[in-house]
């Protein structure tokens, strides 16, 4: 209890609200990279809740630490700030993902700042206050936003542990091995990817990790149609612990991801940083990541119609065809190797000038938001 209140004494200028049900790895890589770069902690919501006694006294963490502001991320504030002592002046800062249907108007009129992760997200949400009234004065900043790098952890054990977790072996830029790991998410466009897989047996082995009922359903359809996908190697429901997954991007010379959608894009900036050619979706916010000098762009794509579900407009999520998908692998295997590797280290270079694009920003957020405490009332 002494150092917890110890910690909570210290009372940073700004803070990461991280609530139980968002404990994924989407999650957590957003509000570590808070954490970190902010110099700052992560807070559940027990700390807002409980009663602190102090020579006699009892406080709440508001009492302790009014001027903290806190980091919301998306739509998922558990009613933190309806609370009965939760104090009206507690400044708030919104990470939102603007192709969410959940995020409401009401979101962004109660905030006073907003951190956009992308170029496509600072124009909409710009725009949106300009459109719409901004009675707090809500400020939006720019950030762009960075990922944690698997194959850090994984070099590290294979540095230490080489008996046990054997050698990374280094890319591979003529005999390609392609990669894709779409987890429990159904928006990375994994059963068109075996689509295509279907259709060209001649395309070289994806090895291809997937927790998604629609994934291996398609799968399932596939294998049972051509009696066996010989080039791909499927693995469905495994978990893959961090170094081993660190140790598959490392060794993947392409990586496929399509996505439909993304608030950032973790796990294209992922495959990025691991040195892997990327091929990803051509619209935005993913476009942003990859480019054709850093990577292979996949269309035409196709719009999907949200209606008016999309508080910031139309055209946030993306279909593409199969054919889409094959042409993209078929542009990689016309290159020459050197090309796919010269590709890739850009998409690498560009991986840690966003790194520290970031950290400038959250450095200067930092002061800002501390300037703004500082200020009279």
């Amino acid at each position: 209890m002494k150092d917890l209140l110890a910690e909570i004494l210290r009372c940073p200028p700004v803070e990461v609200f991280l609530p139980t049900g968002i404990r994924s790895h989407g999650y957590c890589e957003d509000g570590m990279a808070y954490v970190q770069f902010l110099q700052t902690r992560a807070m559940p919501m027990w700390i807002y809740e409980k009663e602190f006694h102090i020579e006699g006294k009892t406080y709440s963490y508001h009492d302790l630490c009014p001027d903290t502001a806190i980091i919301l991320m998306n739509h998922y504030w558990d009613g933190l700030d309806e609370k009965p002592n939760f104090p009206s002046s507690k400044k708030l800062v919104l990470m939102p993902n603007i192709e969410m249907y959940e995020l409401k108007g009401s979101h962004y009129h109660r905030v006073d700042y907003v951190l956009a992760k992308t170029q496509e997200a600072y124009n909409r949400i710009t725009q949106w206050y300009k459109n719409n009234t901004n009675p707090r004065k809500t400020q939006v900043f720019y950030t762009m936003h960075t990922s944690s790098d698997p194959t850090l952890l994984a070099r590290t054990k294979a540095k230490h542990e080489p008996a046990l977790f054997g050698v990374i072996e280094p890319n591979d830029w003529i005999d390609l091995k392609v990669f894709h790991a779409n987890g429990r998410s159904p928006q990375k466009n994994t059963p068109r990817i075996l689509d295509c897989w279907r259709d060209r047996p001649d395309f070289p082995v994806v090895h291809m990790y997937s927790s998604d009922g629609g994934s291996m359903e398609t799968y399932k359809r596939h294998h049972v149609e051509n009696e066996t996908m010989l080039n791909v190697d499927f693995h469905h429901g495994e978990f893959v612990e961090p170094a081993k997954f660190g140790k598959l991007l490392a060794e993947a010379s392409v990586i496929l991801c399509p996505s439909i959608m993304e608030g950032f894009g973790h796990y294209i900036n992922q495959a990025r940083a691991s040195g892997a050619l990327v091929l990803t979706t051509d619209a935005p916010p993913m476009n942003e990541l990859i480019d054709e000098t850093s990577g292979v762009l996949i269309s035409p794509v196709i719009t999907r119609n949200t209606g008016d579900r999309v508080l910031m407009g139309p055209a946030t999520e993306f279909d593409l065809e199969p054919s889409a998908i094959c042409a993209a692998m078929d542009r990689v295997l016309a290159m020459s190797p050197s090309e796919r590797a010269s590709r890739a280290r850009e998409g690498q270079r560009r991986y840690y000038n966003q790194l520290t694009f970031f950290k400038q920003a959250m450095d200067k957020f930092r002061l800002l938001v501390e300037k703004d405490l500082s200020t009279p009332k």
